[in-house]
């Protein structure tokens, strides 16, 4: 089956759905039954003996079954799942309503994924549509994010490997994948991952079961960066990409000893996520975020953290990205490495990529990375580790911790790597409107800064 006509079956079940469930309700839903197809040949484990397996509720949704049989099969099967294998997790059945998806609704939905075959894939397409809705999107990383980090930090066999804003445990999945191809045991990688979002998590246990990995989600939902329950300086690897720009609205957190760079701003919690990923960090770890432009340039304390983070030799690289990556905000977002065991030849240095123009149009506002992009991307931050890399102007530059300095720790990789060498081809007019809509998210993230810029002094009054 092709990713084309995978598609069409997720659009086919979802048309079904989504008369009488909302959107959120009806990708759960669409996401529970693939799940239980995909993990049909497993051992229950703990789960009663009786828990219904696929085969069973296929053949009740083909038969004249009556409605709250059919419904009440879906739901012990969840449930029997949930209770056996995710700590703390609610049943998934309450997010199936009785009344909406019993009768023909629920066998046609049985029917078509019964019919499918290659089901992770199915469930991965589901994944990645539902990554482009605005509504409920926001904990799906679109996968083209979630590849290219994995790619920039290339887990190995052995690591633990963090998320302290799991999502649908897409960096999770990747990371095991990635070690998997390159040789290694994707069961021989520490998976651990934190979500507040109750729906997220489940999402996420099941993304990772139906591949047949396990981790560590915790024994309930949890704000990592309130109520954080791992340790210090116990992860290789962190990957995460934190909701963008949101308050940081816990006195009980002023003090907190992760703030080694300084207190962050309460009215922005970006860089309280950024020093709480830095302290998970093993004395050879590794961290990937993404996090909005502001960042990089914002004055006030956090500016005073930048500086910190430069100095100490924490920042490996900052890659400007396209603009309308993510379906659920314009914002424009930069991703930033961090290292605590650069090579030898690279202290004091940090690598800034500027890809804003490597985004495909894929929609009206949206936008894509190639495999082209992010081979391209991950192919120059791994060079900057080797001893082959060189700058290229308008692409790439290794710039000294003075010259950042020098730059007042802005981290805007447009101020350090130049225009390229030769004038661009003359751009189609479809190209012109790309570049024109660019910029103007580009006005829209300088608004968002001066307004924060305004809180951060005002707050500081």
């Amino acid at each position: 089956m092709e990713t084309t006509e995978y598609s069409q079956v997720v659009g086919k079940a979802l048309d079904k759905l989504r008369g009488p469930l909302d959107i959120q309700d009806a990708q759960q839903l669409l996401l529970a039954v693939i799940f239980l197809r995909c993990v049909s040949d497993i051992p229950a484990g703990g789960a009663s003996g009786d828990r219904p397996q696929w085969r069973q509720l296929a053949e009740l949704g083909s038969s004249l079954a009556g409605d709250h049989e059919l419904t009440w099969a879906l739901k012990q099967a969840l449930d029997a799942w949930t209770s056996s294998y995710l700590d703390g997790g609610r049943p998934m059945s309450e997010s199936i309503p009785d009344h909406l998806v019993a009768g023909p609704l629920l066998r046609e939905v049985l029917g078509l994924v019964d019919r499918a075959d290659r089901l992770v894939e199915l469930y991965e397409e589901c994944l990645e549509r539902f990554s482009n809705n605005k509504k409920g999107g926001n904990y799906f990383t679109p996968r083209h994010l979630v590849r290219l980090l994995v790619e920039m930090l290339a887990p190995r066999q052995g690591e633990q490997v963090f998320d302290p804003a799991c999502g649908s445990g897409g960096f999770l999945v990747e990371s095991a994948r990635y070690v998997q191809e390159h040789g290694g045991s994707s069961a021989a990688v520490g998976l651990v991952g934190r979500d507040i979002n109750p729906r997220a998590r489940q999402v996420a246990w099941m993304n990772l079961t139906a591949r047949g990995l396990e981790a560590d989600l915790g024994s309930r939902p949890v704000n990592s960066l309130w109520a954080d329950d791992t340790p210090a300086g116990a992860f290789d690897v962190v990957f995460v990409n934190p909701p963008f720009n949101l308050k940081l609205a816990r006195d009980d957190l002023r003090y907190d000893s992760r703030w080694r760079y300084g207190e962050p701003p309460r009215s922005n919690a970006n860089f309280a996520w950024i020093q709480h990923v830095v302290s998970k960090l093993t004395t050879r770890g590794r961290a990937a975020m993404l996090l909005p432009d502001g960042a990089t340039f914002t004055s006030g304390a956090a500016a005073g953290i930048r500086r910190g983070l430069v100095a100490d030799d924490l920042v490996s690289a900052v890659v400007a990205l396209p603009a309308g990556l993510f379906p659920h905000t314009s914002i424009s977002a930069s991703a930033w490495i961090f290292s605590r065991e650069k090579p030898a030849e690279r202290r004091g240095q940090v690598l800034f990529v500027d890809a804003r123009k490597q985004g495909n149009l894929v929609g009206r506002g949206r936008r894509t990375l190639s495999e082209g992009a992010i081979e391209s991307i991950a192919d120059t931050y791994r060079s900057w580790y080797a001893e082959s890399y060189q700058d290229r102007p308008g692409w790439c530059r290794s710039a000294t911790v003075e010259e950042i300095a020098a730059q007042e720790f802005n981290l805007q990789a447009v101020r350090y790597v130049g225009a390229p060498a030769e004038a661009p081809a003359p751009q189609s007019a479809e190209q012109r409107v790309a570049e024109l809509t660019r910029e103007l998210y580009g006005h829209f993230a300088d608004a968002a800064r001066l307004e924060t810029e305004i809180r951060d002094i005002l707050g500081e009054l």
